[in-house]
């Protein structure tokens, strides 16, 4: 899997060269002007006009008034837009410019080594770069997506013919470092667009070239792409110069210059009136249909610079150079039901990780994907179960957080999806994961989060119920011995008491009581079911199903008749069992329903229960 970085969209511009080795056909052509207001202004419709295309004014917010440099993308895009960058190359108190290529340096060469920078009090007016901005859209065209890259840069004098160029890079590490050295290598694909343009606003030419190989590559003189100016003609590649002074107040966002410029008089036209205005011939824009060249890929970097001439060994000089990221993931995390353990003791809670190439183009390397939920000393276990990628990692542990890779490429649009068991104490819960992938192989530059959120997480949660039923029988009535001489015998009640944690429970139930309204807790002891003579038995802890037993005696006196006055004959006395316990994984606490029995004192004719009068008699 790749993810989408500066790089990619240079990849995609570099495939126009990739057609030919690899043998992928270009779509059709798509005029990069049906897309994007290429008209040579930097504000929706042509100053008069009512707007049918987004211009720059829709993709950048000005820092004005603050009398900062610069621009910041705005917070929504137009549909389609992507890959922002702005690059402010200029100090608005000063005339110092801190990247400036060195002698020596030129496109044809690789970047380390081969290119140096360096930094100066005077820039050339006719090279000094004020700002280089770029922006990438995905228009689908017959069923086909493309992907279209719009640059521009503003300069601060018209003087003669310049030349420009536009690169775009895969490597994200491309940069200039304190000592004058470049760091970071070309990578093969990437994208080298080269124009001449008028003081007058004319765009003389326009190509495309592609970087072939890696460090040791070079660059293809053969262009993969020839335009022109975006005047409604059909073209892969074309761009666009300003043929009227766009003046700019340097307050607010709402002029034609939207954020600060620097440029210098000079020979200035009728129109021109202050440093804060674009005269005519400092603003150049341009697009690209990279799908139709037959290019895709990651690019991180964009780097625009004024040059000498549109030789490619032409000498270079100022440039502007930032992050330019059009490839991208998305990633979601989603729960299935939880259920109970088979040891009713904990859960299983089931997710599915779903990590998406959402780039307009372009490969993303090494998809990997991390838990980010902090399990701390729960229990809670989590393990992969499955995985649709290319990567054998079943029953791989990944509760500690640790990077795991599922998917060494994934293509643009395609996605991997693992699945992930959690099992321990916790009923589902707001999980979370950090997924990263590479516009490269060996890279992690492209990330995106994902958690389940806490109303999905409840419904996920598994339904966790028990309940307990309870009997209660009278076994008989009983003489035994008295306790003084005025009481040599004494009659008793015999009971049983029966708890079950019913079979469509899916908790254990620990009995915490199990009570007889008449049966003193000394008198209530706890037997094995079934067991003749009677067996001790101390387990409470119910499994669904299971039953648990209680046989007690008590005492009855008239008091307890339920039904005097009465011939002793018909005599019968109540008492009533209550049992309750908590659950294992709810923590509730469950009350079975009481149950009353009655004990009759002659019932030979009424239960069959042998009694007083039926023991005596026998049968």
């Amino acid at each position: 899997m790749t993810t989408f970085s500066y790089r990619k969209v240079m990849a995609a511009i570099a495939s126009c060269t990739a057609v030919v080795m690899t043998g992928v056909s270009p779509a059709l052509a798509v005029n990069p002007a049906d897309y994007f207001q290429l008209d040579g202004n930097l504000t929706d419709g042509d100053l008069n006009s009512t707007p049918t295309k987004p211009d720059w004014t829709d993709i950048f917010q000005g820092k004005l008034p603050t009398g900062e440099e610069g621009a910041t993308a705005k917070a929504s895009l137009p549909a389609g837009f992507s890959a922002t960058t702005f690059i402010a190359d200029f100090n608005i108190d000063d005339t110092k410019d801190v990247s400036l290529f060195a002698t020596g340096s030129k496109d044809t060469l690789n970047i380390t080594p081969g290119w140096e920078c360096k930094r100066t009090n005077n820039v050339n007016d006719k090279t000094d770069i004020n700002n280089a901005y770029a922006v990438a859209r995905t228009v689908v065209v017959n069923g086909t997506s493309h992907l279209i890259v719009y640059f521009a840069l503003d300069v601060a004098a018209n003087d003669g013919t310049k030349n420009v160029a536009f690169w775009f890079l895969k490597d994200p590490d491309v940069g200039c470092v304190a000592n004058g050295a470049f760091v970071g290598n070309h990578s093969d694909g990437d994208v080298l667009i080269v124009s001449e343009f008028t003081n007058g606003g004319a765009v003389s030419t326009i190509k495309a070239y592609q970087w072939v190989g890696g460090a040791g590559g070079y660059l293809d003189t053969n262009p993969v792409a020839s335009g022109g100016e975006c005047n409604g003609a059909s073209f892969d590649v074309c761009a666009k110069v300003n043929t009227v002074v766009l003046n700019g107040t340097g307050t607010g966002n709402g002029d034609q210059v939207p954020w600060l410029v620097k440029t210098k008089k000079g020979s200035a036209s009728p129109d021109y009136n202050a440093p804060t205005d674009l005269d005519i011939g400092e603003f150049f824009e341009g697009g690209i249909d990279l799908t139709a060249l037959g290019i895709s890929g990651c690019f991180n970097r964009y780097l625009a610079d004024t040059r000498s001439s549109t030789s490619l060994t032409s000498t270079i000089f100022d440039y502007a150079l930032g992050d330019f990221s059009n490839c991208s993931i998305g990633a979601s995390k989603t729960c299935a039901a939880a259920s109970v353990n088979a040891d009713f003791l904990g859960y299983t809670s089931p997710f599915t990780v779903t990590i998406t190439n959402t780039s307009p183009s372009g490969m993303v390397y090494d998809v990997s994907f991390k838990e980010t939920y902090n399990f701390g000393d729960t229990g809670e276990t989590c393990k992969i179960t499955s995985n649709n990628g290319d990567q054998n990692v079943t029953d791989v542990d990944i509760t500690s957080g640790n990077v795991v890779m599922v998917d060494s490429e994934l293509p643009a649009g395609q996605s991997v999806t693992v699945g992930i068991s959690c099992t321990g104490p916790m009923n589902s819960f707001q999980d979370s994961i950090f997924a990263t992938a590479g516009s490269a192989p060996g890279l992690s530059d492209i990330e995106k989060a994902a958690v389940v959120d806490s109303d999905t997480a409840t419904a996920c949660e598994a339904d966790v119920q028990a309940d307990l039923t309870l009997t209660k029988v009278c076994t008989g009535m009983e003489l035994v011995g008295g306790t003084s001489s005025t009481t040599p015998i004494t009659l008793r009640a015999k009971v049983a008491i029966t708890v079950t944690n019913t079979a469509t429970s899916n908790e254990l139930v620990t009995l915490t009581s199990v009570t007889d309204n008449k049966v003193a807790p000394a008198d209530l002891a706890q037997v094995v079911c079934g067991s003749n003579p009677p067996t001790p038995a101390s387990d409470v802890v119910l499994s669904p199903g299971e039953t648990a037993c209680f046989i007690g005696s008590y005492t009855p006196t008239t008091a307890d008749l339920v039904n005097p006055p009465i011939p002793p004959s018909t005599a019968a006395f109540n008492d009533t069992a209550n049992a309750s316990g908590e659950g294992s994984l709810s923590d509730e606490v469950i009350n079975a329903p009481s149950a009353t029995a009655t004990c009759n004192l002659c019932d030979s004719d009424v239960d069959g229960t042998p009694d007083v009068i039926d023991a005596d008699s026998g049968p």
